[in-house]
Formats: structure tokens, sequence, C-alpha cells
């Protein structure tokens, strides 16, 4: 299958290859101010197609004011050569074999007439303006009615992944602005799966900094990549939006309503849906970690791991969905932006959403030992969870006078659960020997809140580069969980077997609280360097109760108070950091930065239960070295390293038994140190400007001191094992408990290339994906590690024509390799495997007919291999729909989707943890009927119809607004 898939991928771009190189040709020239004389450098060279003035390619002139533009295929074009404050040249010209080649000659630009020159013609497609990346929405072409998510698809650089998730030059996306401003806070998906693409002018794309960095100028090398989604100017003073309603067969039903009312500065949009097809188009947040609470058979819930893999499910915002199970949902928001003033701006918005899912799993689990042979668990199990949460976020930003600002950023979050789940696990010694058989019951109830506060308040001096940034922020968090566990084991001993029962019910409340308060102050240091001083100071408090009660078989009652799971705990954890940097700007190319913060830390635990106190201090030096390289706009380097520490969290440190898996009961450990992280990382981009070429490569890697890992003991005798007083382990169970090792990294490494296929007009982007790490853990006090290598590869082609066709593939191959090795004292190794292999093809047509027939298609196809025996399955998934568009400007659309059309859909993943390998099937929706009917409102004050007008034919003393066509 490996050599098929390398064979298809070599023989697709042999083609396309071919397809570019037999028939192009190129144009150049040289531009100069017909006043001055001056050369004119960075002026947009767009090549139209003559026929329909669809953009071709597009290029800037050179400092000298030339330009050469090349890869045009055979055929009539028009130059058109445009920079602001000029009026508009255009030439027609042709390209054949006979004559490969165009000489425009010297072109003079003349300017505007001064009372013209705020009027501005934008026609190129990407345009780069320092750090940032812009793309003209109008020249990539989408299928009717699409949302901003499908614009991004079309974007060099750009990757939307199936379930929502937005990559851009490699990175992932965390924060999608409108207009520059938030909308319903920090989460992508509201504004990518709801803002319309007629409604978007351009698509910026950047590495935002922090607020102090962004203020002050000194880059702390704090950076998010962000896109700011640009609206028209003339769809700025109005209301749009959409409304959905479908109803299908299997008592499925959709509704999605998103409305929008924009009045310059002020903007309040709505959005609201509700169905049971498995769609959020938005991000789901879970403060409380129990939207996938359950588990399975495998390794310790205080510890971590890595999912590999695929989970089949969804395509499209409307019908379908990427979440496990099958999830009825209903959910709500408001959000609103204004400028209360030249000197106040502010945002907020509220969201609410409740989704109830249910879902059943299979789960095949080998946890290997430091004996010869694995321990195998088959689990089933059956789960329903009820999630009800809200979300607020506010923000004003407040200008005090020229020199001071203020900026608030209040949010709070509250969650409330039930979640129950059954489950049945048998355990084997090997894959023959039965040994142990465990029925479980767990329901819970849970309830809490998140409130997060910024307080920044900025101080600009009179000398350029002086300031002073005072940030004050206030954290607290609180949650309550009632807990019903009933389980029954048995074990077997040849021909006999013992029974076991536990029967309790558990309430936890824990509840935390942060402050912190970080001063910057920077100062210019000649006319090259600039130098900061920062002071932070962080104060934590975190308490934990717990108390168990068993069944009272007299009384019928809980109880009976079990001591050895009752527990009452409270850590604390305070710092207190200084740091100076030092940037220079050594050329208009190259600046670096050097840095250290020297920390002390204290962490205290105080066992209240027990009357025991442990305190630990920590000094730590924080060097931090960061080196930049910027040509041209168009190639950008960034190396960055840096230390930081992690501090373990209070489920972690408090020593309080966790019975309610009893073949995988854990613990805490009060003696447990911070991690301290060495994080290098290096980013380079080049974007070829005339033939939107780009190239990005990542290289990623952190090495931690002193990690955080688990301690298994694993009882493979055939007799119970006495752990302590407290900890009687049955055969084949195990225990778990967190403590600190060295040992673990990771290292990991991304390259994407972009490029353009000029016949048909489309887009073509290869992304491979390297990873490495080692994770390391005690397995009955030996040192064990693991060890995973990732390859991937993924092809995408998406076509950008401007007729009625809109076509995305991509292919994706991921090959994992899994070592575990446990070395005991005699230096004996015990090697074992794990790798696994996943292609998937994906391809997503859309056709749309003159009469406003819509047929779209989307299908997936998944192969997984080397998994274990029942999970080596290929899984084809197809969703297909044929709509009608109709009413006044087809603002209206009828459609019929029929989701996995073959009735394949499947879900399985595999989870590589740090004792364990595990394969996943888990519940997901199959096909059905689905008919819906969508409105899309559009009401505009003064829009008028954008046509082509010349700028040397607008008269003097003409209206300066006048809104110019693309």
């Amino acid at each position: 299958m490996k050599h098929s898939t390398l064979l298809f991928v070599f023989a697709f771009f042999s083609l396309v290859s071919f397809g570019q190189s037999r028939s192009s040709g190129s144009v150049s020239g040289r531009l100069i101010d017909s006043v001055s004389n001056q050369e004119l450098k960075d002026a947009t060279i767009s090549i139209l197609d003559a026929a329909d003035s669809a953009l071709v390619v597009y290029g800037l002139s050179k400092a000298d004011g030339s330009f050469a533009v090349e890869n045009i295929p055979f055929g009539s074009y028009q130059l058109l050569i445009s920079f602001q404050g000029y009026k508009e040249v255009r030439r027609p010209f042709v390209v054949t074999k006979e004559k490969t080649g165009f000489n425009a000659g010297v072109l003079h630009l003349a300017p505007l007439p001064i009372e013209l020159q705020e009027v501005t013609v934008k026609t190129s497609p990407i345009t780069i303006k320092g750090d940032t990346t812009e793309f003209n929405a109008g020249h990539f072409k989408t299928k009717p009615n699409a949302t901003a998510e499908d614009l991004l698809k079309k974007l060099p650089g750009v990757e939307v992944e199936k379930d929502g998730t937005v990559k851009a030059q490699g990175e992932n996306v965390r924060r999608v602005l409108v207009d520059g401003k938030r909308f319903f806070g920090d989460d992508p998906k509201t504004a990518t799966r709801n803002l319309p693409t007629d409604m978007i002018d351009k698509i910026q794309v950047y590495d935002a900094q922090s607020d102090q960095s962004a203020f002050s100028g000194f880059d702390d090398g704090n950076r998010e990549k962000t896109i700011n989604i640009v609206t028209r100017k003339d769809r700025r003073k109005g209301m749009f939006g959409k409304a959905t309603v479908g109803a299908g067969d299997n008592d499925r039903y959709a509704a999605n309503l998103n409305f929008n009312k924009f009045n310059g500065s002020q903007q309040i949009s709505f959005i609201g849906q509700g169905n049971n097809t498995n769609n959020q188009n938005f991000s789901i947040q879970d403060i409380l970690g129990t939207m996938n609470s359950g588990g399975g058979g495998g390794g310790g819930n205080r510890g971590g791991g890595m999912q590999l893999g695929r989970s089949m499910a969804n395509i499209g915002n409307f019908i379908g969905g990427t979440s496990p199970g099958i999830a009825t949902t209903w959910a709500a928001g408001l959000n609103y932006n204004d400028a209360w003033s030249k000197k106040t701006s502010v945002s907020g918005s509220y969201f609410v959403n409740s989704m109830n899912t249910l879902n059943s799993q299979e789960r095949f689990t080998e946890n290997f030992t430091p004996n010869d042979s694995s321990i195998f668990r088959n689990n089933t199990s059956f789960s329903n969870n009820k999630n009800l949460n809200h979300r607020f976020n506010f923000e004003i930003d407040q200008k005090l006078d020229s020199m001071n600002s203020l900026l608030i950023r209040p949010s709070i979050s509250l969650q409330e659960s039930d979640n129950f789940r059954e489950s049945r696990t048998f355990s084997t010694r090997g894959k023959t020997i039965n040994q142990n058989e465990a029925q479980s019951l767990n329901n819970s109830q849970i309830n809490g809140y998140n409130f997060n506060n910024s307080i920044l308040y900025r101080r600009r001096f009179g000398k350029r580069g002086r300031s002073l940034s005072l940030n004050l922020t206030q954290a607290f968090n609180n949650s309550h969980t009632d807990r019903h566990t009933l389980n029954y084991t048995t074990t077997y001993f040849g021909a006999g077997a013992r029974r076991d029962t536990i029967d309790q019910v558990s309430t936890i409340d824990r509840n935390g609280r942060a402050l912190g308060a970080n001063v910057s102050f920077t100062e210019p240091i000649g006319t090259k360097g600039h130098l900061e001083m920062s002071y932070n100071a962080s104060f934590n408090n975190n308490n934990s109760q717990q108390e168990t009660r068993r069944m009272n078989e007299g009384s019928g009652k809980y109880d009976r108070l079990d001591s050895i799971l009752t527990n009452s705990f409270e850590n604390s954890n305070n710092s207190h950091r200084i740091g100076i940097n030092y940037r220079r700007q050594v050329s208009k190319e190259w600046n670096y930065t050097l840095g250290m913060a020297v920390q002390r830390a204290t962490l205290e635990s105080d066992n209240l239960t027990r009357g025991t106190t442990l305190s630990q201090t920590f000094n730590n030096f924080f060097p931090t070295v960061m080196l930049q390289y910027s040509k041209n706009r168009t190639k950008n380097l960034r190396i960055n390293y840096r230390g930081s520490t992690r501090q373990p969290g209070i489920n972690q440190l408090q020593e309080v038994i966790d019975n309610s898996n009893p073949l995988n009961i854990t613990t805490g450990n009060a003696a447990l140190e911070q991690e301290f992280q060495h994080s290098l990382s290096l980013f380079f981009t080049n974007i070829d400007i005339f033939t939107f070429k780009n190239f990005v490569a990542s290289i990623n890697g952190s090495f931690i001191n002193n990690k955080i890992g688990n301690a298994y003991y694993i009882n493979s005798t055939n007799a119970p094992v006495i752990i302590s007083q407290d900890v009687v382990l049955a055969p084949l169970a195990q225990f778990t408990r967190p403590v600190n090792i060295d040992g673990a990294y990771n290292i990991s490494g991304f390259i994407n290339y972009g490029f353009p296929v000029k016949k048909p007009r489309s887009n073509i982007n290869l992304t491979t994906n390297l990873a490495h790490s080692r994770d390391v853990n005690l397995i009955n006090n030996v040192r064990s590690f693991t060890r995973n290598y990732v390859i991937g590869e993924t092809v995408r082609y998406t076509l950008n024509l401007k007729e009625r066709l809109d076509l995305n593939f991509a292919s994706t191959s991921t090959f994992t390799m899994a070592r575990y090795s446990q070395t005991a004292a005699t230096e004996r190794q015990q090697q074992t495997n794990g790798d696994f292999f996943t292609q998937i093809f994906s391809v997503e047509p859309t056709y749309t007919t003159k009469n406003g027939w819509v047929v779209t298609s989307d299908f997936d196809y998944t192969i997984n291999r080397g998994q274990s025996e029942g999970f080596n399955q290929t899984i084809p998934l197809w969703t297909a729909s044929i709509g009608r568009m109709f009413l006044k400007n087809k603002q209206g659309e009828i459609k019929l989707t029929v989701f996995d059309l073959l009735n394949q859909n499947k879900s399985i993943t595999r989870n590589v943890n740090q004792n364990y390998i595990e394969d996943v099937r888990t519940q997901v929706l199959q096909r059905y009927f689905m008919l819906s009917f969508t409105y899309n409102l559009r009401a505009f004050k003064g829009q008028q119809q954008q046509t082509p007008f010349p700028m040397n034919m607008i008269p003097r003393g003409a209206n300066r607004q006048i809104r110019i066509m693309q």
C-alpha cells in the first residue's frame, strides 16, 4: 500500500510538472515616475486573462523599477500596473510558442491629482506588509454561499482540517479577528464557520505579539498565529446572515441561525444552532476535564499520552460532525464590538452550549511488563455525558491621553456536567490465560467555574522607545464533584475465583486562587539598541478536599467513612522573577535579542488530614536567545531558545487513593518537584511574490529536566500484592504514582511547499511532518522508555476557478513507529514494537449550473494497517447532496443530503502511551438523509454596484468616496 501511494503521488506531480513546463512565456519592463523620473519599487504587476479579466499571475517591481513575470501560459492577456497614488496602466499582449517573451519597455506612471490620492485601487491577490501576509479575497473563487472556512482552504500556505482547525504557514491559528476585533472571545471557529465569503475583503495572516510587546515595540518572542478577516467597506452598514432548518430520517434534525448587524465600528452578531448530527460551529471548551472522561483499560489517569490515528466522521458545516458518539447540541451566542468614542473601544460576548453525547466504545489494550508476557485487556463501554457551558468575555481599551492607556480583559467560564459510564473489562496474561473480569458503573455530577482577569496599564514617554507597562492578573477557579462508584471484580485462581465489590460515594471540592503582577520598562540604547527590564511576581494557592463513604449493608446507607480515600490537602506556589533583555537591530535584515532572568520559587504542600507539611525552594535561570532575519519582506528566519518551568498540579500532589477503576489504582505525590524545559525553535518562510510559490519550514525541540512522569507497579503474579497499608493490588492490576524522572525530549519538523498551477487555475501544497519523542517512566522500578517516530506526507490540491466547479483534493499518509524498552539492573533490554500506517484520500467537488443547481460530493477513504486484529479496516465515507438556489439573488436554497451514503462510517484510533498501546473503536453517526432549506439575508445601506472604472476617467473634484472595482 505504501508503494502504491508513493507511485500515485509521483505520477500526479509528474503530470502537473509536464503540464506546467511545456508552454509558458514571460513579460518584463520597467516603471518610472513620469514627473520625478524616479524608479517605482513594489508596484503591483498583474497579468489578467484577456477573456474574463481573471488573475493569472502577480508580482512586484524591484528596487530599480524593473519587473519580470515568468511561467505565463501561452495565450492573450492584459498587463495591469497599479501603484498607490498613481494612475493605473494597462497593456494588452500575447505570448505564443513563436514569441515567448513580451517586453513592455519603460512605462511612465503619472501621479493622481492630490484630491484623488485617497482613492486606492487594490487588485493584488497577495500583498506583503512587514510581518503580515494579506490575501485579496476577490481573487480566490469559492462555491456559492460559502463561509470564511471555504475561502481559507483556497489560500496558499493555509490548511483547514475536517474538524475546522486552521493552520497557516505551518502553525495552528490561535485567534481569528474580524476587522481587528475579537469575535466571540478567542474561538476561531465561530468566525471561520459563520462569516460568509461575500462579506470578506481581505484575509491577513500574521504573528500577533503580546499586548505588552505590541505597545512597547520590544519583541519578547511570545507570538500567536492570528488571522484577521477584513470586511468589505460597502458591507459595514446593514444586516446579513443565514438561517437553515433541516429534517431527516432516523429522527435527525438540524437548525442554524446566524444574524449580524454592522454599523461602522459597531458590530452585533448572534449565532444559534440545534441538532443531533454531531455538528458544532464552535470550539468546545472543557474547564473541568469531563467531556472525554470515562477512560479505558489502559494507563494511569494522572499521566499523559499521545493519540495517533484518525476518527472518521463529518464533512461540512451543517451536516455530520467530528465528535465521537452521537451528540445532541443546542447553542447560542451574542457578540458585541463598538467604539464608544475616539478613546474608548469595547468588545464582549456571551456563549452558551448544551451537549448530550451517547457513546459506546470497544478498546483493546496491550500493557507492557518487565516479564516476558504482556497483559491484554478487552473493554466495552457505554456512556451518557451531559454538559452545559457558559462563556463570558469582555474587553475595554481606554486611551487616557496621548501617553497613557488602560486595557481590561475579564472572562468567566461555567460548566455543569452529568456523566454516566458502564463498562466491562476482561484481562488475560498473554492472549489466552484468563486472569480477571471487572464490571463497573460510574456516575458523577460536576460543576465549577473559572474566572480570569487582566488589567494592563501602558505609558509612553517623550523619548521614542521609552515605555512603562504594568500588567495585573487575577484568576479564581472552583469545582464540586459528587461521584458514585460500583465495581464488581472477579479474579480467577486456577479452578477457583474471588469476587470483590466496591460500592461507594465520593465528594471532591477543589478551588484555586492566583494573583500576578508584571512590570516592564523599556529604554532605547543608541540608535539600534533597545533594553527591557522586567519584574514578575506570582502567588498561587489551591486546596482539595475529598471524602469517600462506603455502603453500610446493615443500614443500607453510605455512612461508613473510608479514611484511606478521604483527605484534605492545600498547596501554594509563589515565585519572584527579575529579567533583563537586550535587542539590537544590526541591519535592515538582521536583529537579535539576548536575555537572562532569575527566579526563586517556593512550593509548599500541607496534608491537613495527616498533619504533614513539605516545603521546597527552587532557584532557576531562564536564558533567552532570539535571532531574526527578514529579506525584502519575503524571506523570514526566526530562531528562538528559552527556558521555562512547569509546576505540578494539585491532583498530582495530593496523596489520596483513587480506586474508581480497581484495575488501575492511582495516588498523588506531595514530594513532586517542578519541571524545567529547554525549548528551541527554528522557523523559516520564503514567499515568491512573482510566482506565488511559498516554502515554510520549522523545527521545534524540547528537553525536559525533572519531568513529571509516572511510576507504575503492575502485579504480574497470580496472587494479590500489598503495595502499602492502604493498597492491595489484584492480579494484573496496576498502581500509578507520579514521580520526577529525567530523560524525556521531543523533536518535530514541518515542511510545506506550495505553488500554483496555471491551467486549470489551482494551488498545490505539499506538507511533510516529522516527529520523534522519547518519554520515560518507571515500571516495577525499572526505567522504561517510549520512543515514537512519525513520518507524514500530505498532498493538497485546490481548484481556484472563476467558473462553476469547486474542487479540493487531499492525500495524507502517516507512518508511526513506536518502540518500548525496559532496562533491568542486569542491563537486559526488552524491545516491543507498535508500528502502524494510516492512509487517507479526500476529495470535495462542488458543481453549480447556470440555472442554480448545486451538486456537492465529499468522499474520504481511510486505510488502517498495523493495528490490532479487527482494527485494520478500510473506511469509505461518502456524503453527497443536490440543491437548487432560487429567490432573488439566489438567496434561498433547498437541498437534499445523504450522510455516509455507503453506510460504512467508523471511528478507529490508536493511543500510544507510557506503558501500553490501545486501539479504540468508537460509535459514530451512520447513514441518514436530510432535507434542508437555507435563506441568506443581505440588506446593506447605500450599497452600490461595483463596476470597473478607470482612475484617469474620474474628473477633478469628484467625490473621494467612490469605490473602485477590484
